[in-house]
């Protein structure tokens, strides 16, 4: 099922964050102690994948916890944490329709709520009316039961005088029977399936020859009633299949790093004891990822040979043989997995190509690295940088476990990727994109680089206020600097990456150049001059000293920007500069205006400017402007 939004009250530090949607990947942002990591902690006791019942004593709010929840008396059932609202499949809603009446609606929606006791209620987008089961057919059956038992026929004259009693005791019996059940409004609810079982009992005490054809009948009309009988009310068995279908949530906080030697004794110990903990759930990960058995693992390395000799046996030829082909399965094993494991890590990780092999020692695991950069030199995991650690370790445990049992499943991430490099918290970004292909995806982070600026309306900034309680908003985004910074720097980064997707650019000194050549191109356009095509962006630089800057971030993208500088002492000192650096070879893309004009040091400004358009239209675009020229000689710009 789908979770459209969700809602948490009562819960640390937020005391009603009201209604957050929930798209399929969902970034919560803000400042640290603004309650981010108390959104994901109450969102993922609302069905944890491991029982995590909620704590008053410790979750409730604690200025309200004696005046509100104390004094109340209750064990927490009258006190609502955490609302889901979901989006019923349409394969359950058929099952659903199932139980309800012909005329009525299968729900599209249902809200559940889980209490502080634990206690789990449900609210469906559309009323569900039940029709109470009527006990009408059961009393109809008695009455035919009873008719049938006062014609009871004696098999012989002798036993009339038997006959007689055990017609009145049947009619007897039917009739109190129906006096029972005429009381009952719906055999659904109360004590209404237990009567039936008891009716079923009884009549078969009543069992003979003379008497099976109407025993028989009224079975035939109690059974199937009693079946649905036994089922409950609809409302508790539609809220039965929408508990079983709900998704499991998995929180993520410590992602437990690998070490790159592991003694596997221990871990198979710790595995069975403690499977939770961080480091034995990433070393588990690591080695179902590849389909490898620990066990396995073990077992293969291990040498009868060796003990042999210790106990004092003879050695054996066939011994020998054995043990040796043990160790040649657990080589290739391993060497498989090497494989494997470095293909695929390699699709997500892109700031170098590795090559991980694992290695079998005795008992001990070991992992090595290399890289690209020097692919003859393996080093120990633990000696690669922290990112590269964490966004391994961080990859095994995700992808093993999202496969493993949790398909569908919510995943809740707590602060993801703070070892990582921005590029690389970027690529985080498309990993979670691949994730929820899969499963729905929440995060908490205050790193613009973990922001996808293209799609902001995942966004959900949240604050703490005067009062130290956290708010979450959804439509707007808040005025606190603090919490609003990292979504500025996000939103700036998609705004200049965008940029960098275009190949005709040019850099101006400044923002009057900037709005003089767009107001002239416009004016050109409008009398049917030449103008400048729609997909040259003119980008202002701040000055002759950033140019160099602005001019990198371009390169880097694989995209050399045309640079126009004034022809003053400063902008032929940056020119130097930038040929000698970053346009070697390339000086017909930087353009001086007093070069071009054949004036030294050019300073009219009326003049420069529309110097400076004419030499972007002949630098840039010298094939259009011939071209224009040709069609119409008698019209310059």
């Amino acid at each position: 099922m789908k979770a459209i939004r969700f809602r948490v009250q009562n819960f640390r530090n937020i005391d009603d964050s009201d209604w957050i949607e929930l798209e399929r990947i969902t970034a919560f942002v803000g400042r640290n102690e603004s309650g981010k990591t108390s959104l994901l902690k109450a969102l993922h006791k609302f069905n944890s994948a491991t029982p995590e019942p909620y704590d008053a004593q410790r979750e409730f709010p604690r200025d309200r916890y004696t005046r509100d929840y104390v004094a109340n008396g209750s064990n927490g059932e009258d006190w609502p944490v955490c609302s889901v609202e979901f989006e019923i499949p349409e394969i359950l809603r058929v099952e659903i329709a199932e139980l309800l009446e012909e005329d009525e609606k299968s729900p599209e929606k249902v809200t559940a709520t889980r209490y502080y006791d634990g206690s789990l209620k449900f609210e469906y987008a559309s009323t569900i009316e039940e029709k109470p089961l009527v006990p009408e057919s059961v009393l109809n059956a008695l009455e035919t039961f009873a008719s049938s038992a006062r014609r009871l026929a004696a098999p012989d004259p002798s036993q009339e005088e038997y006959t007689a009693e055990q017609r009145t005791e049947l009619a007897n019996w039917a009739t109190e029977w129906k006096d029972k059940l005429k009381a009952i409004v719906n055999l659904r609810v109360g004590e209404g399936a237990n009567l039936l079982t008891k009716l079923r009992t009884e009549v078969e005490y009543w069992s003979n020859p003379q008497t099976a054809d109407m025993i028989e009948a009224l079975q035939q009309v109690v059974e199937p009633v009693l079946d649905v009988a036994k089922k409950g009310p609809v409302i508790d068995q539609i809220d039965e299949k929408i508990k079983h279908n709900l998704p499991v949530l998995i929180y993520f906080e410590n992602y437990g790093i690998l070490d790159s030697a592991i003694w596997l004794p221990r871990f198979i110990e710790d595995l069975s004891r403690d499977p939770n903990d961080s480091r034995v759930r990433t070393i588990n990960a690591m080695f179902k990822y590849v389909g490898l058995d620990s066990k396995e693992i073990t077992a293969l390395g291990e040498d009868p040979h060796r003990e042999a000799l210790r106990m004092g046996y003879p050695s054996e030829a066939e011994r020998t043989a054995t043990t040796q082909r043990h160790k040649d399965e657990r080589a290739i094993k391993l060497n498989s997995a090497s494989i494997d494991i470095s293909g695929r890590f390699s699709e997500w990780w892109s700031q170098r190509r590795h090559k991980i092999r694992y290695q079998a020692d005795g008992d001990y695991f070991r992992i090595w690295i290399a890289d690209d950069r020097r692919p003859d030199v393996e080093i120990e995991l633990e000696a690669r940088s922290k990112g590269f650690q964490w966004f391994f370790s961080f990859y095994l445990v995700f992808l093993a476990e999202s496969d493993d049992g949790h398909k569908d499943a919510i995943l809740l991430l707590d602060e993801p990727g703070l070892h990582l490099h921005p590029t690389a918290q970027q690529e985080l970004i498309a990993f979670f994109e691949k994730l929820t292909e899969k499963n729905q995806l929440a995060y908490t982070t205050h790193s613009p680089f973990l922001i996808d600026g293209e799609h902001l309306h995942r966004i959900r900034p949240v604050k703490e206020d005067d009062t130290g309680h956290s708010r979450i908003t959804a439509e707007t985004w808040p005025e606190d600097r603090e919490t609003i910074f990292p979504l500025q720097a996000a939103a700036g980064y998609a705004m200049l990456r965008e940029l960098f997707q275009h190949r005709k650019n040019v850099l101006v000194e400044g923002m009057t150049d900037f709005y003089y050549l767009q107001a002239l191109s416009q004016q050109c356009a409008k009398s049917g001059r030449m103008s400048l095509p729609d997909d040259i962006y003119i980008t202002p630089f701040g000055g002759t000293k950033n140019v160099g800057y602005l001019a990198s971030l371009f390169l880097s993208h694989k995209v050399r920007p045309l640079v126009l500088l004034d022809g003053d002492d400063a902008g032929r000192a940056r020119r130097d500069a930038l040929i000698k650096e970053l346009y070697v070879d390339h000086n017909s893309s930087i353009v001086m205006l007093d070069d071009v004009l054949n004036r030294p040091r050019q300073e009219v400004k009326e003049r420069r400017l529309r110097t400076k358009f004419s030499i972007l239209r002949r630098c840039c675009f010298p094939r259009w402007t011939r071209d224009l020229k040709r069609k119409r000689p008698d019209r310059t710009t």
